[in-house]
């Protein structure tokens, strides 16, 4: 039977690199209408040799009751990034945004842009338009695990245009100032930036913005649940008896702004041994249980840990884009399906 899930199932034959057309997030907008298919492709400018109109309509045409296939076919330029580029960008919000997930945790060093980045992903993969702010104005590490810190943010016809990358579009302040420059904001201006990163930048049409949060409770998470409509939060803790304390004040947080929980995400759950498979519990066991119970909240999803595919993220390629058939990734894809049940249920 020809439906879109045997089309990107085909699509996904064509491989790039360690991943594939549609897990790389090239093909955009993918329709079927009585054997026409018709589909966006937005190649970067590295793989505009591999991946041809010409292969892609192909690779199509295998599949029975085909009739007709239409390709918007585009090289994306990618260009290195000029430190400093100004922030005052006027403009108005002309962007339908769906839902909007934060995610949050008490403190720094629990993995919460890993997993802001990855649930970002794994809902890119499921289908879904998702962008991704990075908020955390002081510490911004999208860029690095996106592998996109060379890149420029273009301004057209006076919006921002995030960076596309793995199917999410991504905006960081680490894209618009000298990693090597301390960010050295006060509140009102870091009020000020989220403005902007919601009403000057061309989102377009997004079902899920998922914001990654600077770790803690203070002005800046305040000033983007205010400004932004949040849908509900993600709290991100590791098993450690000081994670789980910090996590509490979290979550404690985002009730107190009237913003739903969605639930806790316990990272760095447990190492699996490569040799026997076995889970060892580095940090310790049952933290995120026994606080999701405790706070009344779900406990969303255990994320092991893994050596390779935390190189693979220091490298600039979420494990959810590269490495999909890990243990990682099939848990973080877990997440965004709970995730999407939570909120469209």
């Amino acid at each position: 039977m020809l439906d879109l899930d045997t089309l990107y199932q085909k699509l996904r034959e064509i491989r790039v690199g360690d991943g594939d057309v549609v897990s790389l997030g090239f093909i955009r907008d993918l329709a079927l209408e009585n054997g026409r298919v018709s589909f966006k492709v937005r190649v970067p400018a590295a793989f505009k040799d591999q991946v041809t109109p010409e292969v892609l309509e192909k690779k199509v045409r295998e599949l029975p009751g085909v009739t007709e296939v239409h390709i918007d076919w585009r090289v994306m330029e990618e260009t290195p990034a000029r430190p400093g580029l100004d922030l005052k960008v006027p403009g108005a919000l002309e962007q339908r945004i769906g839902k909007v997930i934060a995610v949050t945790s008490g403190k720094g060093g629990v993995g919460k842009s890993t997993v802001a980045a990855n649930l970002a992903v794994a809902l890119a993969r499921l289908n879904k338009r998702v962008g991704l702010m990075d908020g955390d104005i002081y510490g911004p590490s999208i860029p690095k695990i996106f592998g996109i810190e060379e890149y420029e943010l273009k301004v057209v016809n006076r919006k921002i245009i995030p960076v596309v990358r793995f199917g999410v579009k991504v905006l960081s302040i680490g894209l618009l100032v000298d990693e090597s420059q301390p960010i050295v904001w006060r509140g009102p201006m870091v009020h000020k930036a989220y403005q902007q990163f919601l009403s000057d930048v061309e989102w377009g049409n997004l079902d899920y913005l998922i914001l990654d949060l600077p770790p803690g409770t203070g002005d800046a998470q305040l000033s983007a649940v205010q400004l932004f409509p949040v849908k509900g939060g993600i709290a991100v803790t590791t098993p450690q008896d000081v994670s789980l304390a910090d996590v509490r004040r979290a979550i404690g947080m985002l009730r107190k702004v009237d913003v739903p929980v969605l639930g806790l995400v316990e990272n760095m759950s447990y190492l699996i041994c490569p040799h026997c498979g076995e889970k060892i519990y580095v940090f310790g066991r049952g933290g995120g249980e026994k606080l999701a119970r405790e706070m009344g909240v779900d406990l969303l999803a255990q994320i092991p840990l893994d050596p390779a595919v935390v190189e693979a993220s220091d490298q600039g390629m979420p494990p959810v884009a590269t490495h999909p058939n890990s243990p990682v990734a099939q848990a973080f894809e877990a997440l965004a399906r709970r995730v999407m049940e939570k909120l469209e249920g």
